[in-house]
């Protein structure tokens, strides 16, 4: 089935659908199901089989082997680690005795590691998969079948957040068994492109808004050329881009303004999907990004930078545009604002190559899974995990300036990291936004649905009355005019897409796709720093095609068809 888009007035509705239902399903205080409330205490003892608390404890406590990805801006308050912080006392709490076989920092790491994991059959009871992991454990049936824990353990507001998006569940789904729970995000809020600018720096240059691609180079060169940041020296970019072009939202929102659609697949005009990283708009793109690489209009250092490199060279005021998602503002434009309040970034909507807004992409809502290895004696307890997840954040009953986002004296931690699950509503960075905005204009909280949302309209109010200025990033990112605000606009005008698949990897992708991504983006860089030429994007297309990519294109249709 295709992804329909939907208007805000459909999301906002869908949440009220999903806090209804959390309604009817608790007739208590503790948010747990009718039929199974105070039944399950002992979830030690109760078969995954048989319906049982959502929220049940374990007596005694269970043992579970985890491996766990740490992102580069996770902090611990001081005293804590990710053994011992406010989710692993609650862990505690409920009967599970987190063991951690190892941890890293990075998504990169994290992938390499767990695949020596898997190929030397070297696994912990718990582990977070991308899709491609997801297909080749479950090909080796090496996974626990959730299908019945997930029936019977669910809570009302895991089952509801999990119909919102109609393809999460069958995405984790094989021969008709569930094999693993999927991580929903708002995608669309964490990697729907939007162009950032150093607004000081367009006001020192006399320079207007773009609204058309031909505007975004102008800009880049005024930015490279005239001395924005004022110290005498050659050394500014107009524009900052990382390692993996077309795979990282500083790349794609460029392609994007091109109608080009890079690693998702898109509609062919006859009904069918075709691959957005071959067809002749991405060469338009690459020409121009060629062009702008020879006149050093962008960090000439882009090929061996990843994001927090492209964030140093950003925070040490050398770039004057980016590309990217719209919580920027909380890292790395806070740091900046915070050191010199006269620093000034803004967001625009991707303009296009042929003037007015690009239709911009965003990725499944689902790109992680959490899995069981099969033989774990406790099935259904990766889904507790995602029930405990979602009711201390996101619940009637939350606690998210506990198990969400902590305030000390110097700094705001993002706690929820330590979870070792995260399920989120997909729709709830739009519906956020459209909160507070109305909020706002009421001067009352009264209609805001959740915990976290209320906390951000506290931290707004005393930004505007001007006694907390760490509040410009969240003021930024989802205020009446910020980075959210746009991207609701887009959303609503139907110029969000998304991936045309989302299936499991199909047979050849699980085979050939590493191998096909890594030609993408060395034929991309090479061409872009000049080391090949335009033209060699054609070759790259033949080889994409001949080396697996039309098998691929194969299968992908077939799956649409019987979708």
């Amino acid at each position: 089935m295709k992804r329909k888009k939907k208007g805000l007035a459909l999301l906002t509705g869908l949440l009220v659908i999903s806090m209804a239902l959390s309604g009817c399903g608790s007739g208590n205080s503790n948010g747990k199901n009718n039929s199974a409330a105070g039944e399950a205490s002992t979830g030690a003892n109760t078969a995954a089989s048989e319906p049982g608390d959502p929220f049940g404890a374990y007596n005694p406590p269970v043992t579970l082997s985890a491996v766990k990805m740490l992102s580069e801006e996770v902090k611990f308050p001081e005293g804590q680690d990710i053994e011992h912080n406010v989710w692993s006392d609650l862990y505690k709490q409920m009967g599970i005795d987190v063991k951690y076989k190892w941890t890293v920092t990075g998504s990169d790491q994290y992938d390499s590691k767990l695949n020596i994991a898997i190929a030397s059959k070297d696994l912990p009871d718990f582990m977070m998969v991308n899709e491609t992991q997801l297909r080749q454990l479950a090909d080796a049936g090496q996974l626990a079948d959730l299908t019945e824990a997930f029936n019977n353990y669910a809570s009302d507001d895991l089952k509801a957040v999990m119909k919102i998006d109609e393809n999460a569940l069958p995405s984790a789904t094989f021969d008709g068994k569930l094999l693993a729970i999927p991580s929903t995000q708002p995608v669309i809020g964490g990697s729907a492109p939007l162009l950032w600018v150093r607004a000081d720096w367009m006001k020192k240059l006399g320079l207007q808004a773009p609204t058309t691609m031909d505007d975004v180079v102008k800009m880049a060169e005024a930015f490279a050329a005239n001395d924005p940041d004022g110290n005498g020296k050659a050394d500014t970019y107009g524009l900052g881009l990382t390692q993996k072009i077309g795979q990282s939202t500083d790349s794609i929102g460029i392609f994007n303004g091109y109608g080009a659609y890079p690693q998702i697949w898109v509609d062919d005009g006859s009904g069918g999907l075709q691959y957005g990283s071959i067809q002749p708009e991405m060469k338009e793109a690459l020409a121009t990004l060629q062009k702008m690489y020879a006149e050093k209009l962008i960090d000439p250092e882009f090929g061996v930078k990843d994001t927090v490199k492209m964030f140093e060279t950003i925070t040490s005021n050398k770039l004057g545009m980016v590309v990217g998602p719209s919580w920027y503002p909380a890292w790395p434009f806070w740091d900046m604002v915070k050191a010199d309040p006269s620093v000034d970034w803004v967001s625009y909507p991707m303009p296009s190559v042929k003037g007015g807004e690009a239709t911009v992409q965003m990725p499944f809502s689902v790109s992680q899974y959490y899995v069981l290895k099969k033989g774990y004696s406790h099935p259904e307890l990766i889904v507790k995990l995602a029930n405990l997840y979602y009711q201390k954040l996101y619940s009637d009953e939350a606690e998210f300036d506990k198990y969400g986002q902590v305030t000390t004296a110097t700094d705001s931690i993002g706690v929820n990291k330590y979870s070792l699950v995260e399920v989120v509503n997909p729709n709830k960075d739009l519906i956020r936004q459209q909160e507070l905005e109305e909020a706002l204009k009421s001067k009352s909280d009264a209609g805001i649905s959740s915990s976290e949302t209320k906390i951000m309209f506290k931290e707004f109010k005393t930004y505007l009355d001007g006694t907390n200025p760490a509040g410009w990033s969240g003021y930024a990112a989802n205020g009446p005019d910020g980075a959210m605000k746009q991207l609701r606009i887009l959303n609503d005008a139907g110029k969000v897409i998304s991936n045309g698949f989302v299936g499991a990897p199909t047979e050849t992708m699980a085979e050939k796709k590493v191998t096909l991504d890594k030609l993408e983006i060395e034929t991309f860089t090479k061409i872009i720093t000049g080391e090949a030429s335009l033209d060699s994007f054609d070759s790259f297309v033949k080889s994409w095609k001949s080396l697996g990519g039309d098998q691929i294109t194969k299968e992908v249709n077939e799956w649409k068809t019987s979708h």
